[in-house]
């Protein structure tokens, strides 16, 4: 039994377990169950029936025939599984609580079914007696370990407390200011013009004039349009780019774009294909409630990440470099995905 559960635990995601399957063993794809454009995780619950909740714990949902090598004793043949049974299965293969459709219900428990008729099958030729079972069985139990583990820390850490979550916040209070920004953009370069390094000086001196005409308070969208006039370019952009923090910029331009107050205009900045001009029509920081889902985020993934490296550094391995080559080494963090810069172009 423990063989059935670990495999499909260890398997269960990866082979598609709660998607779509073929019905019926004969039909399945020895590959894997074939792609589908529905995931059946969220699809509607019109594909089947619902469960029936009056279903008790205790009561059977899966009778599999048949299981016994020799019909001495026909109660041996069969493997009786209950609802609270396969609902304590279920759970464990979908740690992040997703909701199964009945179609997903149904692809794991025909799975199950099968899983045991293979069991059947593989004990009677002998295959819980290989090395290769043995030390497969070696490699699940570390997975699966390690697998069970992480979930925990994800858990365990999943909901900082108010405390924690106010004093992250004050503590990275510049990261919760946003900017109302307007951009005005002057392309460095014209498909139509026969000497780049000519368009390009000119246009450096329209950044220049645009500046200075917005900074005096004309409107961006008007300097914009004129801008593009003045330079034989078409389809000038709109100058509203929303709200931006820190993040979305790089470190340079950041710092000086949330050095200038509601009404001022940035510098020129240079970029490898066009000349960028910003002015802050407004600033607000965040409040703190408005950013408690992103706090609360950004801690948890922080304890765990700390957690993780703790462990794993807690290990030094060696690797023979004359058996594996050079440059094996432990695998590296994950890098924090960062959002978005505003578009230069």
């Amino acid at each position: 039994m423990f063989f059935i559960k670990t495999l499909i635990l260890c398997t269960g995601i990866s082979l598609g377990l709660f998607q779509n399957s073929a019905p019926a063993t004969g039909q399945q794809n020895p590959q894997g169950p074939p792609p589908s454009a529905t995931n059946p995780i969220t699809a509607s619950p019109k594909e089947s029936k619902v469960p029936d909740n009056s279903v008790g714990p205790t009561q059977t949902v899966i009778t599999v025939h048949g299981l016994c090598e020799t019909p001495a004793d026909p109660a041996s043949c069969n493997k009786v599984i209950t609802r609270e049974a396969f609902e304590k299965l279920m759970n464990a293969l979908n740690p992040s609580g997703q909701a199964i459709s009945p179609k997903g219900r149904q692809n794991l428990a025909q799975t199950y079914a099968e899983y045991l008729a293979f069991e059947k099958a593989a004990r009677g030729a002998g295959i819980e007696d290989t090395p290769e079972f043995h030390e497969v069985m070696d490699w699940v139990r570390l997975r699966t370990i390690a697998d069970l583990y992480r979930r925990s820390l994800q858990e365990k850490f999943r909901t900082p407390s108010p405390e924690e979550i106010d004093a992250y916040y004050k503590q990275h209070l510049a990261s919760f200011e946003r900017v109302k920004l307007a951009r005005i953009l002057v392309p460095r370069e014209n498909v139509s013009s026969a000497d780049k390094t000519e368009f390009d000086k000119k246009a450096l001196a329209a950044a220049h004039a645009a500046r200075q005409r917005a900074a005096q308070g004309e409107d961006p969208e008007q300097v914009q349009k004129q801008v593009y006039s003045s330079l034989d370019l078409n389809n000038p952009p709109p100058t509203d780019l929303g709200n931006y923090g820190r993040a979305n910029f790089t470190e340079k331009e950041g710092a000086e774009v949330f050095s200038l107050k509601a009404g001022e205009v940035s510098q020129v900045e240079i970029e490898p294909k066009s000349y960028v001009i910003y002015k802050v029509i407004s600033r607000e920081t965040l409040p703190e409630e408005q950013v408690k889902t992103e706090i609360s985020r950004d801690i948890s993934q922080q304890k765990f990440k700390d957690a993780f490296k703790a462990i794993t550094d807690s290990a030094h391995p060696d690797f023979n470099e004359q058996y594996f080559g050079p440059g094996i080494a432990a695998p590296a963090a994950i890098a924090p995905v960062l959002p978005a810069r505003p578009p230069s172009h």
